[in-house]
């Protein structure tokens, strides 16, 4: 006699249950994952691997961005007007963290990506929505999980209102990785 593998699948109300991001789920490299009250649940509208690299890179970002040499890179910038990112981020009452975790990481224009050979990700100042080019994210950073990170965190400046020349993308970049980059 073989054995039988029974699936159940139960419907309920999921309104008293957390997001699936909050699952505890297996990872090769550490063992589980533990999520607890305080890890953030993430806004990520992508599937297959391009999910997994950029969750990935989120729970990366946010490790960074809890330490203090990383919180100073929101005072390194200014906006069109003059604001720093931090003064937009005390204003929301959140950290850098959990403004992260407010943001909209969706599937970019297929146009915009083949557009662009370098672009893995994109927002425009003040906007809460980070375009992800899924699959070259998804490739590039597959062994380069700390550049996925620096990059988050880069798009993460611009979503706090920091435009781009001035300052240079590489400018940016270069202070993610002087702050943040441990």
């Amino acid at each position: 006699m073989r054995p039988v593998a029974v699936v159940l699948v139960l419907l309920v109300e999921t309104s008293h249950y957390p997001p699936v991001d909050a699952i505890q789920m297996p990872d090769a490299a550490v063992g589980v994952v533990q999520y607890t009250a305080q890890t953030p649940s993430f806004h990520i509208f992508l599937t297959g691997k391009p999910r997994m690299a950029v969750r990935d890179a989120l729970d990366g970002a946010v490790r960074r961005l809890g330490k203090a040499e990383c919180d100073r890179l929101f005072s390194d910038f200014r906006d069109a007007n003059g604001q720093r990112p931090s003064a937009v981020l005390a204003a929301s009452g959140a950290t850098a963290g959990e403004y992260l975790a407010r943001l909209y990481f969706v599937d970019a224009d297929a146009d915009r990506c083949r557009a662009d050979e370098a672009l893995a990700a994109f927002t425009t100042p003040g906007s809460r929505v980070v375009h992800i080019c899924g699959d070259r994210f998804a490739e590039r950073f597959a062994r380069n999980i700390r550049g996925a990170e620096i990059l988050l965190i880069h798009e993460l400046l611009h979503t706090l209102g920091v435009g781009e020349n001035p300052p240079s993308a590489a400018t940016i970049t270069a202070s993610v990785y002087r702050r943040c980059g441990d």
